[in-house]
């Protein structure tokens, strides 16, 4: 069975380890939501959040090349909107722009992945895109 770089055989979202990009870690999506995690509970620097941020960007936009829903029980998205959360509270507390530009990134991978998803429900209409994920 074909599978386009950067997926399992299963659809599962990877990020296909290469070196072409020397100096930017290419992770698989559990390991990079524990690196946010860790970020959002102890901080990290602002070269580390846009590390981080350009790895999600990354994945959102291979959401598409999925054959069939990612996130169909909603499970990620509701540990993206944890993330998100602990992201603010961090925020508040720093005032750092790093941990918002990390914020808005997986604002933008769970617009993708809400988006994406409805657009394959059969029962969907198609109007909203994902934009209640924020």
């Amino acid at each position: 069975m074909y599978s386009p770089a950067g997926y399992s055989a299963k659809g599962n979202l990877t990020r296909k380890r290469s070196s072409h990009r020397p100096g930017i870690p290419e992770m698989k999506l559990p390991e990079l939501l524990r690196s946010i995690n860790t970020v959002a509970q102890t901080g990290g620097s602002a070269e580390h959040c846009e590390s981080l941020a350009r790895e999600i960007r990354a994945i959102a936009d291979m959401v598409g090349w999925s054959m069939g829903p990612i996130d169909r029980q909603g499970l990620l998205l509701n540990r993206l909107a944890a993330l998100q959360a602990d992201l603010e509270l961090r925020h508040a507390q720093t005032g750092d722009v790093a941990i918002a530009v990390l914020h808005d990134a997986l604002t933008d991978l769970g617009r993708a992945i809400a988006g994406h998803d409805d657009d394959l429900d059969p029962g969907h209409s198609g109007d909203d895109d994902g934009e209640d994920f924020c």
